[in-house]
C-alpha cells in the first residue's frame, strides 16, 4: 500500500458574517462528514492508487487532530473508494464505500461497510456483492437502535439492476435487502421520514426520468412512483403523518404531495429549479436548488401542507452564485442549510425559517461535498478541506402576565411558578423553546428562551394544578427584544377563549391536579383525600395558594368538574 501523508495546519480565519464565523479550517479532505453527540468530527476520504485505502479521520470540536484510521487492503489490482460516513448513538462510526478494480478504467468489484469504535478500533468489516456486477453503495443511515441502512444499486434476479437498500444489525449481520421492482432507476438519495419510514429518490440510467419509493424499516415496500419526466434530479421527504413530498423539474419546480399510500394529493409548480427537499419539525417542506434552469446561485421555497407558497427566496447567496450543490439539511429551529461551492471554495448558505437570508460563508477547499450540524448548532463542512462554522443564536424574551384561578383574589396573586413552551405554529407544534418563571403578585414575569431564534410561536402555559392554556394565535418574537403578552386582558387571548373571568381579570382554569387536560372526578378525589387529612405545605392539591388543603380547594375543583373544564389546544 502506498502511504498517505497528511499535513495538518491550524488557520485562524477572519471570516465573519452576522452571527456566524469560520472558527477553524484544517487541511483534511473528505467526501462525507458526520459528527457525534460530543461534536467530534469524522471525515472519510480515499487514496486513488493501487492498493489504496479508505481513510477515516477524527477531530475534536476545536479541530484538533485525534487520529486517522484505515483498513490496509494490499491487493495492488484494487483500491477502495469512500462514499459516506455516519455515527450511531453509542459514538461508533460507520463507513461505506466501494472496492474498485483497475486504475485507468476502474470498475466496481464489491461493496464495503465498516464500523469503528470512538477510539478508532475496527469493530467489523463486511465486503459484499463481490461479483463485478456493478453493485455499489452511495449513502448510509443509522436508526435509534443503531441499525444501519445502506443505499446503493444492485442486481436482483427478479428486477435486474435497480435501487437497493440493505439493513445491517449493529453487529454487522445482514438483516434484509430491498430491491425496487417498479423501475424507479438508480439511487440519488434516501432519508428517514418523520413517520419513521424510509423515502428514496432515484433516476433512470438513460433519459431524464425520476422515480421515488417508500419502505418501512423491515424492508417492506409501501409504494413506488416511476416514470416522472424531469430535466433535473429530484428528491423526497416525508412528514409525521406519513405524507411524502417529491420534487422534480416541470414548469419551474414541481412539488407533489402524496398520501401514505403514494396517491397524489396535489402537485404545484414554483418559480425555482429545486433539486432537493426537506421537511422540518413543523411538518412543512422546504425545497432548494437554483433560481432557474441553467443558472448558478441558491434559491429556496417553503410551501404549506396544502401547497400554498409560504415564502420564496430566489437569491439566498447574493453575489456568490453558488454551484455544485451537494447536500441540504435543516436544524432544530427549521432553518435550512445548503452545501455547495464556487469552484475554488467550499460554501454553506443558510436561510432562516422565515425565508430571509441568514448568511453565506466560503472556505478554501474547492467545493463542499458534505456537512453536518452539531449539538451546539455549529456547522461542520468538508470537501477540499474540513472546517467549522460557529453561529450564535440570539435569545428571545417574553414578559408574560397570567393568573391561575385559585391564586388570584381580586387584588393580588399568590406568587407561583409556571412553565412556558414556545411551540411551532403548525402540527405537530414542536417545542422550540422552554423556560420557567415565578410570577409576581400581579401575575407577571419575564422569561428568556435560550438558543431560540426569532419567529412566530404559540405560547403554551402550564401550571402545577391549572388547565394548560395556549395563546389564541402564534405570537411574533424578535431576537434581542422582549415580547409582551397579557392573558388576563381578555378571553380572546387564549386559544378557544378558554379562560374564566374572575373579579375583573381573565384567569387560567384551576383544578387539573392530575395534569391530564381535564378537571374531573379523579381531581375531586385527589383534593378530597388531601383535605380529609388536612394536608399542608406547597402541594399540588392546594389550589388557592394558602399552603393548606381545605373546603375552598374542594369547592374550586368541584365547580370546574361540573362545567367539564378541559384544555382546548390547536
Amino acid at each position: 500500500m502506498k502511504k498517505l501523508y497528511i499535513i495538518f495546519y491550524c488557520l485562524i480565519p477572519s471570516f465573519i458574517y452576522a452571527q456566524a464565523n469560520v472558527s477553524w479550517i484544517q487541511d483534511t479532505r473528505g467526501v462525507s462528514l458526520a459528527v457525534d453527540n460530543s461534536n467530534n468530527v469524522y471525515t472519510v476520504d480515499y487514496e486513488y492508487n493501487p492498493a489504496g485505502d479508505i481513510y477515516l479521520t477524527k477531530r475534536d470540536l476545536n479541530g484538533n487532530f485525534l487520529w486517522v484510521r484505515n483498513f490496509d487492503q494490499t491487493d495492488n489490482t484494487k483500491w477502495e473508494k469512500a462514499t459516506w460516513v455516519s455515527t450511531d448513538n453509542s459514538g461508533n462510526i460507520i463507513v461505506t464505500g466501494n472496492l474498485m478494480s483497475g486504475y485507468s478504467n476502474p470498475v466496481i468489484a464489491a461493496s464495503i461497510i465498516m464500523k469503528f469504535n470512538p477510539a478508532g478500533d475496527l469493530l467489523w468489516r463486511n465486503v459484499y456483492e463481490n461479483s463485478f456486477d456493478g453493485s455499489y453503495t452511495k449513502k448510509c443511515l443509522v436508526d435509534i437502535d443503531n441499525n444501519i441502512y445502506v443505499l446503493g444499486a444492485g442486481v436482483s434476479t427478479t428486477y435486474g439492476f435497480t435501487t437497493k437498500v440493505t439493513k445491517f444489525s449493529p453487529s454487522g449481520t445482514n438483516i434484509w435487502t430491498y430491491y425496487n421492482g417498479s423501475g424507479i432507476g438508480v439511487p440519488l438519495n434516501f432519508k428517514f421520514s418523520l413517520d419513521n419510514k424510509i423515502v428514496i429518490a432515484a433516476r433512470s440510467v438513460y433519459g431524464s426520468v425520476n422515480g421515488y419509493a417508500k419502505l418501512d424499516l423491515n424492508g417492506n415496500p409501501i409504494w413506488s412512483i416511476a416514470g416522472i419526466n424531469s430535466v433535473s434530479v429530484g428528491d423526497a421527504a416525508g412528514d409525521a403523518s406519513g405524507n411524502t413530498y417529491i420534487t422534480f423539474s416541470g414548469n419551474g419546480t414541481a412539488i407533489r404531495k402524496v398520501d401514505p399510500s403514494g396517491n397524489q394529493i396535489w402537485q404545484n409548480n414554483y418559480n425555482i429549479t429545486a433539486q432537493r427537499i426537506e421537511v422540518g419539525s413543523d411538518n412543512i417542506p422546504v425545497a432548494a436548488g437554483f433560481p432557474y434552469p441553467g443558472s448558478f446561485g441558491s434559491a429556496f421555497v417553503k410551501v404549506d401542507p396544502n401547497g400554498n407558497q409560504i415564502w420564496l427566496n430566489s437569491d439566498a447567496d447574493g453575489a456568490y452564485n453558488l454551484m455544485l450543490h451537494a447536500q441540504l439539511r435543516m436544524d432544530i429551529y427549521n432553518n435550512i442549510y445548503l452545501a455547495a461551492g464556487t469552484m475554488t471554495e467550499m460554501a454553506i448558505c443558510k436561510v432562516n425559517s422565515n425565508g430571509t437570508s441568514a448568511w453565506t460563508l466560503t472556505m478554501p477547499g474547492s467545493y463542499a461535498t458534505g456537512f453536518d450540524i452539531g449539538t451546539g448548532n455549529n456547522v461542520f463542512v468538508t470537501g477540499g478541506t474540513t472546517a467549522e462554522i460557529s453561529q450564535t443564536v440570539q435569545n428571545v424574551s417574553l414578559n408574560l402576565t397570567g393568573l391561575p384561578e385559585g391564586l388570584w383574589n381580586q387584588t393580588t396573586m399568590s406568587p407561583d411558578t409556571v412553565s412556558i413552551c414556545l411551540r411551532n405554529q403548525t402540527s405537530p407544534y414542536s417545542i422550540v423553546g422552554e423556560a420557567k418563571v415565578k410570577l409576581s403578585s400581579n401575575g407577571s414575569g419575564i422569561l428568556e428562551f435560550s438558543n431560540t431564534p426569532g419567529g412566530s410561536y404559540y405560547i403554551a402555559v402550564t401550571h402545577r394544578n391549572s388547565i394548560e392554556t395556549w395563546s389564541k394565535d402564534p405570537v411574533s418574537f424578535i431576537t434581542g427584544t422582549i415580547k409582551n403578552y397579557d392573558f388576563t386582558s381578555g378571553a380572546d387571548k387564549a386559544f378557544g377563549n378558554n379562560m374564566l373571568l374572575k373579579q375583573g381579570k381573565y384567569v387560567f382554569y384551576g383544578g387539573d391536579v392530575e395534569r391530564d387536560g381535564i378537571v374531573d372526578a379523579l381531581d375531586i378525589s385527589i383534593v378530597e383525600n388531601a383535605a380529609s387529612v388536612s394536608l399542608s405545605g406547597y402541594v399540588v392539591e392546594d389550589l388557592t395558594g394558602d399552603n393548606f388543603v381545605d373546603v375552598e380547594d374542594l369547592s374550586l375543583v368541584d365547580n370546574n368538574t361540573y362545567f367539564t373544564v378541559s384544555s382546548i389546544l390547536p
